[in-house]
């Protein structure tokens, strides 16, 4: 037990940094695509926080595979570099106690993966796309972005704000061309403006303040300009757009049950993910093993290849899958057969055949 504990130790420490890094690294990009969206108006920066975080979720069941099998492959290579499963060997811990230990704790986070595939990324797609819609519904200033132009709606409105305040009450030289009631072109200019919300009927006006307002066509005889100290100008309402729902945002009952094959491999995908990180935790063991020379590194980029590799192969069996070129039946199975024979393979070469036959049987 203690022998097993101080395994489990090594591989939980290295799995916790690894994973760390990982949560950086990914969180960081999307932080960054969501900030930029986010100042071209794409997006509204009060949903940024949630829609990181949402997919972030929907990632974890990708990240914690690869984090457990990178640090099994990076706690067994120290082990090796510092003699340290010599030593174990000479003690009698054999092959079968350290698969035996890596195995039980693979179960548990292939339980964890599971749990994330067919629920939890599922429902943070969906959410993320009811937050969209919810983010676009309100009023047709609330998106608009200080120091550019903005269009709102079906591109009959156009505001420019210049400066902004945080609440979004306050602004600062503004400017609004729409298209009026009788159909005339009407454009707005004021030196300042604030929101304002009708007490009665509950409709949100912006007032702008010292400005010009412009009607009609410059040229045309009904073209009319005419200054005014206070001018109410109401915000439109916007309803949001249902957003189009994807595969990944379908629950795993619906799957089950639809006999689409772009929905068969979808679940398929989503059973891949545990499956992968089993097997890839004891492929991690297999590639791990080095002499003290070659360090700890030594099989790093051999074992990144193997997961590249075995991604791509998952990804391009699901795409078979869905154009009807597999036979769902085949589906993604015969990737998942090809690693676990990757580590028979592996297992008779370090181990040989008759270790494996007598663990197989039962017999020493």
């Amino acid at each position: 037990m203690v022998i097993d504990r101080y395994l489990i130790r090594e591989i939980t420490q290295t799995l916790l940094a690894v994973l760390g890094v990982l949560l950086l690294i990914f969180m960081g990009r999307y932080f960054a695509l969501y900030l930029a969206d986010a100042s071209v108006g794409d997006i509204s920066g009060a949903i940024v926080l949630d829609m990181l975080l949402l997919r972030t979720l929907t990632s974890l069941n990708i990240m914690v595979p690869f984090a457990l099998y990178t640090a099994v492959l990076l706690a067994f290579g120290r082990l090796y570099k510092d003699s340290e499963m010599t030593a174990l060997a000479a003690c009698g811990v054999g092959p079968g106690r350290v698969i035996g230990t890596v195995a039980m704790m693979a179960l548990l986070c292939s339980a964890l993966v599971a749990v994330l595939s067919f629920w939890t990324s599922p429902w943070a797609y969906e959410r993320a796309l009811q937050v969209q819609e919810q983010a676009q519904a309100g009023t047709a200033f609330a998106s608009v972005v200080a120091g550019q132009f903005n269009e709102i709606g079906s591109a009959h409105q156009v505001f420019y704000v210049q400066g902004l305040s945080e609440d979004r009450t306050a602004l600062q030289d503004v400017f609004i061309q729409r298209e009026g009631d009788d159909g005339k072109l009407e454009v707005f200019s004021a030196r300042r403006g604030y929101q304002s919300i009708d007490p009665d009927t509950g409709e949100r006006y912006l007032v702008l303040v010292d400005g010009y307002r412009y009607q009609g066509q410059p040229g045309d005889a009904d073209f009319t300009i005419s200054r005014y100290e206070k001018n109410a100008v109401r915000l439109q309402d916007l309803e949001a757009a249902p957003l189009r729902r994807k595969r990944w945002a379908i629950p795993s009952e619906q799957l089950w049950h639809s006999p689409r094959l772009e929905d068969q491999a979808e679940l398929q995908w989503r059973f891949a993910m545990p499956l992968a990180t089993m097997l890839l935790a004891i492929l991690a063991v297999l590639l791990s093993r080095a002499s003290p020379r070659q360090g700890r590194f030594a099989k790093l980029f051999l074992a990144i290849l193997v997961f590249v590799i075995y991604y791509n192969s998952l990804g391009m069996a699901m795409s078979w899958v869905q154009r009807g070129i597999v036979s769902p039946a085949l589906g993604l199975w015969w990737v998942h057969a090809g690693l676990a024979a990757l580590v028979a393979v592996l297992a008779v070469r370090h181990w040989g055949g008759r270790w494996l036959w007598y663990r197989l049987a039962g017999t020493r």
